[in-house]
């Protein structure tokens, strides 16, 4: 009777809570392949069907997320904001509360916690709901979103106890100052502005290989234009080209349309598995430990004694997009799209910046899972003898093992890159011409745009 109280409770604790993810990993590879055939509601729908079988309690971030991206990508703006901001939400809670690890974690891995999105998808939470806000022509409401997406980085930069790779976004800096402009702060603007340059000059220039877009440096010395700021103004014609500032006159008469290019196939992560012995808590070694981007091989030589288990950890995989820009045109002007956001890059870095204390984490969940073995078999011994401590010990042994995998969640509805491209048009109602060098192009069609105006779009690049 003893044995059935301690040993059966654990093993029903370990098929709660980690039946494993391949359901979710099945409905994500659905959806990936409705996405790249430009099926969004066949996508939203596999979705939303998969919500209570593949999708657990700890995975209501992971999954309002893609859910979000995906009537965003419908045009169900309004719906898309409201599911946007429960992930929000959520994601707030749990970092404020910052949940203890439970005893899921312990016995099992990461996934069996809740999820609350790394630190690019919190940002990119904003950035959507925003370009949800502006598909309604609703800038006010966009521009809150904005100003949430520098109370994050702020936060990034100065509440964690750990030196964050991730705690700036030059691309959030820019749409804010976009947003700001819109709105006629011009100051902030112009501080979003020269924020975002700094940005791209440094941290994503070193980072990712991504410098200024060629537009930015124009958006500096308009807004220090409209501000007043003339040094500011003076500065940057005098670095980066005495023509700055032209858009300032053009835009008198002319409006802009701003499309936003969610090009190509987010990030998605799998297990990668290696090899540890144990002998005790002070005495193991594995087959990989963290090394360059993710991780390096080892070569161990595994004594006779001791404990040999696997341990999973999260692979990422990303997928660079096929098309380097896009055109679009409208009447007989055409502009080509610049890179902007390295998403997938950012993810390969976040990843390689945690990849210790996820490390760390999972040799600590493989000692208790040793020890919680033994300690079965030890309770079987006195119970019921030497036969049933054995099979206590390895059956539990077995349930550890077959429950060992690694947190594969992620926002994977998320492009791998945001692109950005611009035109000047006359006042009117336009069809913007979509030209996709290796892809679907298209059309979007009765564009309204008034002079002295910015209309913001989004279109989807895929594959």
């Amino acid at each position: 009777m003893s044995l059935s109280r301690n040993v059966v409770p654990l093993c029903v604790v370990l098929a709660v809570a980690a039946c494993g993810q391949t359901k979710m990993v099945q409905t994500t590879g659905q959806m990936r392949q409705q996405v790249i055939d430009g099926n969004y509601p066949g996508a939203l729908a596999t979705l939303r069907q998969s919500k209570n079988q593949g999708f657990k309690e700890q995975d209501r971030v992971v999954f309002w997320m893609n859910e979000g991206m995906l009537l965003h990508l419908t045009g169900a703006y309004k719906e898309s904001t409201g599911i946007l901001e429960q992930a929000e939400r959520r994601s707030k809670e749990l970092y404020t509360k910052r949940i203890s690890k439970s005893i899921k974690a312990a016995f099992t891995s990461n996934a069996a916690t809740d999820y609350e999105g790394e630190d690019y998808e919190k940002v990119l939470l904003n950035v959507f709901k925003a370009l949800d806000y502006l598909a309604l022509r609703n800038v006010g409401e966009a521009l809150v979103e904005a100003r949430k997406i520098n109370d994050k980085l702020k936060l990034f930069n100065t509440k964690y106890k750990h030196k964050n790779v991730y705690n700036q976004d030059a691309f959030a800096h820019w749409l804010t100052g976009l947003l700001y402009e819109m709105e006629g702060s011009y100051d902030d603007a112009r501080i979003s502005y020269v924020q975002a340059f700094e940005l791209y000059q440094s941290d994503f220039a070193v980072r990712y290989g991504m410098r200024p877009p060629g537009y930015l440096g124009e958006d500096v010395v308009r807004a220090a234009l409209l501000s007043q700021a003339q040094e500011v103004a003076q500065e940057y014609r005098g670095k980066y080209g005495a023509d700055l500032g032209q858009s300032l006159e053009k835009m008198k008469t002319q409006g802009e349309i701003v499309l936003i290019n969610l090009n190509g196939e987010g990030p998605s992560k799998s297990d990668y598995v290696v090899t540890c012995w144990f002998l005790s808590a002070l005495n193991w070694a594995c087959d990989g430990e963290p090394g360059g981007e993710f991780m390096k091989r080892t070569t161990i030589t595994v004594p006779a004694k001791g404990t040999v288990v696997k341990v999973a950890f999260p692979e990422l995989h990303i997928r660079e997009p096929v098309n380097g820009s896009i055109e679009i045109g409208v009447g007989g002007q055409t502009a080509t799209s610049q890179p902007a956001l390295p998403i997938s890059h950012i993810a390969v870095k976040v990843l390689a910046d945690k990849m210790h204390r996820v490390w760390r984490d999972a040799i600590i969940r493989v000692v208790t899972k040793t020890l919680s073995s033994k300690a079965a078999g030890a309770v079987g011994k006195k119970v019921g003898g030497g036969l049933l401590g054995w099979a206590a010990e390895k059956g539990s042994s077995a349930a550890m093992q077959a429950f060992e995998e690694a947190d594969k969640r992620a926002w994977t509805t998320l492009p791998s890159r945001i692109d950005v491209a611009r035109i000047l048009v006359p006042p009117g109602t336009h069809t913007i011409r979509i030209g996709v060098p290796r892809g679907r192009g298209g059309t979007i069609p009765n564009v309204k745009v008034a002079a002295g105006k910015r209309v913001i779009l989004t279109w989807r690049t895929v594959p």
